[in-house]
């Protein structure tokens, strides 16, 4: 976090859910609303997605109403640490996790992000759960986002006087649903510490309607939306840049509530891509020459039959590096055992044996 969002926000570690903004006094005096809260009616969006967006159906929940979940395509699903591993929700189906398969991300000494990998038992179709493509550089400040997530809704508006200033509390509901919203970057990535874990992270805030740095469609996190997935639309494509974590805000507003001036902070994916890669992807679409020919994927890769061939080597044949290396070592394996014969047969020469026509010298 920049340090002035240090100052004026109290890190609270809490999972989270999206809420969002209400100051029409129409509202202020209406009935509860049932969705995630916006600057007013007119800035809600009124699909049930975004246009255009392919990978709706990627971010989803653990089962039992539970926290975010992110499928990543593969076999593999994303969340929070904090979160854990657990049976999420795909295509309406409940897909239970594989047993130890569970992974951790980790920074570069070591020590745990809150962001975590596990595979799935069963493997939805790729057609219909493409891999989800994930930024190589950091989300950067004042770059316009997509949230998606299945935290809580707006029960109320609290109209509170501080300072001589109105302001606004959201409360959250018991009970959320899955919303998009949109905002835009404030911090650069750095680490964010929240014991036991220290992730790489980048953080937007909750901006008042009509502010200069407020979007379309201005919308803030809370309970339920850890593992809430972030995109960013670069060159035309639509892009995972980070995953919802914490939420933080001031100590003195009113419990289980949001407020103009919070923030979402999301861990930077790119910083870990190379781990997610590794661990998610076969080896026909990790964007890794796994096989040292110079061709990397399928279908660059002539040894690849599909992008979910788990190797890029050919199956029947060696060829290139992996040629070489083999007749490298047969032939140490054959200088090894010539020489090895060689020293036994110059030790046999080298010693007597009993000639059996001398006297014999027994008594």
């Amino acid at each position: 976090m920049g340090s002035s969002v240090k100052l004026r926000t109290l890190l609270r570690g809490v999972a989270l859910a999206f809420v969002s903004l209400v100051i029409a006094a129409t509202l202020l005096s209406g009935p509860p609303a049932s969705a995630l809260i916006f600057a007013s009616p007119e800035n809600e969006p009124t699909d049930e997605r975004p246009t255009d967006f392919p990978y709706w159906e990627h971010v989803t929940q653990r089962r039992y109403q539970g926290p975010t979940v992110i499928y990543l395509g593969s076999g593999h699903a994303m969340t929070a640490r904090h979160v854990g591993m657990g049976e999420i929700i795909i295509g309406g189906e409940i897909v239970a996790p594989v047993s130890g398969s569970k992974r951790t991300l980790l920074n570069a000494n070591g020590s745990p992000a809150d962001a975590m990998i596990f595979k799935l038992k069963e493997v939805p179709s790729l057609d219909a759960y493409p891999t989800l493509p994930i930024a190589r550089t950091p989300l950067q400040p004042g770059e316009d986002i997509l949230i998606i997530g299945f935290g809580k809704n707006r029960e109320k508006v609290v109209e509170l006087e501080r300072d001589g200033r109105q302001e606004y509390a959201f409360t959250w509901s018991k009970k959320g649903r899955k919303r998009w919203g949109t905002n835009r970057v404030e911090s650069r990535s750095e680490f964010l510490a929240q014991d036991p874990f220290r992730t790489r992270a980048v953080s937007f805030d909750f901006d008042r309607p009509f502010s200069p740095r407020s979007t379309r469609f201005e919308a803030q996190a809370a309970i339920g939306d850890s593992g809430g997935a972030v995109f960013v639309k670069r060159d035309g494509a639509w892009l995972l840049g980070g995953m919802m974590i914490s939420v933080s805000g001031r100590a003195r507003k009113p419990q289980a509530s949001s407020t103009y001036g919070d923030s979402t902070h999301a861990v930077d994916l790119s910083h870990y891509r190379d781990q997610v890669l590794r661990w998610t992807r076969p080896d026909c679409a990790n964007e890794r020459d796994d096989d040292g020919d110079n061709q990397t994927d399928f279908p660059n890769d002539p040894d690849c039959d599909s992008a979910a061939d788990q190797s890029e080597r050919d199956a029947g044949s060696l060829g290139g590096p992996q040629l070489l290396i083999a007749l490298s070592a047969t032939f140490a394996i054959v200088t090894v055992l010539a020489i090895a014969i060689g020293i036994h047969l110059s030790r046999q020469r080298g010693t007597r044996t009993p000639n059996s026509t001398s006297p014999s010298s027994a008594a």
